[in-house]
């Protein structure tokens, strides 16, 4: 955060912007400290004064010389603990409910479990003598029961229970809304049970704000005077807990006897201040450890051996130069497992095809990794997923690509087992896995924000599925460390997720999916969190770290340059069903309908219509057989700004007239802006380098723009 600081005379230190000046800070502070001086302080002081002054002797022979005093001290010390015991548990319970659930009345459930801090404890002692009193509810049953609560110990942990009901519960709560349940549910998709999760990563995540709701818990359990007071009875030696001996022996007018037990109170409650100060100074100290995380540090690449450059950027996306030829109309056939969305389109090519990128390794279909079969899936009345069907070849890495919304995280926790569909079925090879649970279909999952064991070192996190699988421990440790070899981190094997960068983080959590040897690895955009230079890198890395491990993986990303650099294979969602899936050549070039055009990346638009065999779109015509109907009916055209061509003279053919608006650059690529007088809006175009330079444009000319390619939709799909 930037600090803005005035200017000051020279020795004077500077004020902050944000900063009261000292006129109103230091009456302020005064004011506060003066009185907690004379309401805290001076008390305190005094109560040890008044304890002390006739002697350290005489203070322990008042202590420990009155067998009431004694047993007030025990009583006290028999209650709290239970009462704090049963608060821990149902705190816990009550946690977790709210904030990993949601259900109806979990709204009520929170505000009852502010009910006491509401009620007057002597209200709620009250309450509890209505309940067992002998003329209560239930004191007809207790007393033929012989069971005794008011005026026993019974009703004293009980009430104390009553009025301490919030502490724990209240600590808990927002800690564990604030954490999240991220990593729990990699310790699920690890393979965890309940009793693991809960002892290896819920308990150590929570265990400060625990100790924390304990000690104030305990503190006004041992504190606790109305409630106790209704319930207790008051007899001496046997329900007065320390503060109602306290009060008992004012009354007596024993005030040295009084102020000494007073006295152990106050020691009481020092103590649970100094743990309590030193639990928020622990935590403020986690929470600062956790948000300066390092830098990535990218001078040495990630790179394993025999790594060679990945597919980068879009298939077929290079510019195109050359002289125009004839109008070429190719019918478009069916590249998709999807829908119909019922578009007739067709794909106009003006000129020739420039080349296409890279060759894909495209493992062999014949052998199917994960089939999905009309899986369908619902959350309320949102429908996430709607009869979905895929196959992913045995060993080929899959993509499944689209806007936010678009069902492919659930289609992924589906496959994972970390939900559960409402129809349809997940084969694994020719194994039924759609109703085991995620410990039984041994997937590995890398989440899109990590999602490692904040208190664990990276060993341990790599360990984790391991060690829930009761590994031996030598084989564990060989397998950890193959595999921070292979991520390139075996020399942080001792260091927290705190200590990492984000790259680093991210290959942890990929090694630690691989750990347990998963049949499967799923990754739910594994470079979201990360900055584009070290997504670029780890895109390459892990491309060329699946060619060597070969293992079937499924990745969901909306960054169709992630998805075309690094799967053999290419899913297109959208509202929960599949638009077209294939290689990232066939789905960029032949794209099944609009949407898939639109999405995957920069297009222009142009309207229109189609009638008799002819597609009108603005200044230009087009061939357009799939549509011989007389009667006209509105399209849209769709290019691309590589599959634009600029020049200063009209050439002939089909063409639109425009004025140079704006040019800019990116890497070896013009990008220009023409504003179309035709059409009255701005068209993008890309020309390469050399090119430009030959026709020496400058903004503001008068220039020809002429589409290569055009594709024509008469049903338009809205994204």
């Amino acid at each position: 955060m930037a600090t803005f600081e005035t200017s000051a005379p020279a020795g004077a230190s500077p004020r902050r912007a944000q900063q009261d000046r000292r006129l109103v800070r230091y009456p302020l502070i005064a004011a506060a400290l003066t009185v907690l001086t004379w309401l805290i302080v001076i008390p305190v002081i005094n109560v040890f004064y008044e304890a002390l002054k006739n002697g350290p002797s005489q203070y322990w022979k008042t202590l420990v010389g009155d067998p009431d005093t004694i047993a007030a001290i025990k009583l006290t010390l028999s209650v709290a603990p239970v009462a704090v015991l049963s608060n821990i548990v149902f705190g816990m319970a009550a946690a977790w409910a709210i904030a990993r659930f949601r259900f109806r009345g979990r709204g009520l459930l929170t505000s009852m479990i502010d009910l006491p801090f509401a009620i007057s404890p002597v209200v709620a002692g009250l309450i509890f003598v209505l309940l067992f009193g002998l003329q209560g509810y239930y004191g007809q049953w207790l007393r033929d029961h012989d069971i005794k609560i008011l005026f026993a110990l019974p009703g004293l942990i009980i009430v104390t229970s009553f009025v301490t009901l919030p502490f724990v519960a209240r600590e808990l709560i927002p800690l564990m809304e604030a954490i999240g349940d991220e990593e729990e549910t990699a310790a699920v998709s690890l393979g965890a049970r309940s009793w693991q999760l809960f002892w290896r990563v819920t308990l150590p995540n929570i265990k400060w704000g625990l100790l924390y709701g304990t000690i104030l818990c305990n503190a006004r359990a041992m504190g606790e005077f109305g409630a106790v007071y209704v319930v207790s009875g008051r007899i001496t030696g046997q329900t007065d807990t320390l503060p109602l001996r306290v009060e008992k022996l004012f009354q007596e007018y024993d005030q040295p006897a009084s102020f000494v037990v007073a006295s152990l109170l106050c020691s009481l409650a020092l103590v649970t201040l100094a743990a309590k100060t030193f639990l928020e100074w622990k935590t403020r100290r986690d929470l600062v450890a956790r948000q300066e995380a390092p830098e990535d540090d990218l001078t040495a690449p990630l790179a394993l051996p025999g790594l060679v450059p990945a597919m980068a950027g879009v298939p077929g996306g290079g510019g195109f130069a050359g002289p125009a030829a004839s109008v070429v109309v190719k019918e478009q056939g069916p590249a998709s497992q999807g829908r119909s969305t019922g578009q007739s389109h067709r794909s106009v090519e003006i000129g020739e095809r420039g080349g296409g990128g890279p060759s894909q390794r495209r493992p062999d279909p014949s052998s199917v990794g994960i089939s999905v079969r009309g899986v369908t899936k619902r959350f309320g009345s949102f429908t996430a997923l709607d009869d979905i069907h895929l196959d992913v070849p045995d060993g080929s890495l899959l993509a499944l690509l689209g806007p936010s919304g678009s069902g492919k995280t659930t289609l992924l926790r589906i496959i994972a087992g970390l939900e559960l569909p409402e129809r349809g079925t997940i084969h694994y090879r020719d194994e039924d896995a759609t109703r085991k649970s995620p410990r039984n279909r041994n997937v590995g999952f890398v989440f899109q924000h990590y999602a490692l064991f904040r208190h664990m070192s990276v060993f341990e996190n790599v360990a984790f599925g391991l060690r829930v699988r009761k590994w031996p421990e030598d084989r564990i440790r060989k397998r950890v460390r193959e595999l921070l070899d292979l991520v390139q981190l075996s020399s942080l094997e001792q260091q927290s997720p705190a200590q990492l960068s984000g790259g680093q983080r991210q290959r942890i959590a990929l090694a630690r999916a691989l750990a347990p040897d998963p049949k499967l690895l799923l990754l739910d955009e594994p470079f979201g969190a990360l900055d584009a230079r070290v997504r670029t890198e780890l895109r390459t890395w892990l491309r060329k770290l699946h060619h060597e491990i070969g293992l079937t993986s499924v990745l969901v990303t909306h960054d169709q340059e992630e998805a075309f650099e690094v799967a053999d294979q290419i899913v297109v969602m959208n509202r929960g069903r599949i638009e077209q899936s294939g290689t990232a050549s066939e789905i960029f070039e032949h794209p099944a309908n609009s949407f898939v055009l639109d999405f995957l990346g920069n297009v222009n638009v142009f309207h229109g219509r189609v009638e008799a065999g002819r597609a009108h779109v603005g200044g230009l015509e087009l061939s357009y057989p799939d549509y011989p109907h007389e009667e006209s009916r509105p399209a849209k055209a769709y290019v691309r700004p590589h599959e634009l061509e600029i020049d200063r003279y009209p050439r002939g053919g089909s063409c639109l007239r425009g004025t140079l608006t704006r040019v800019g650059r990116s890497g070896a690529v013009i990008k220009a802006e023409v504003l179309s007088e035709e059409f009255g809006i701005p068209l993008a175009v890309e020309v390469a380098q050399d090119r430009w330079t030959e026709m020496s444009l400058e903004q503001g000319d008068t220039v020809y723009v002429f589409p290569k390619r055009l594709r024509v939709f008469i049903h338009d799909y809205q994204i």
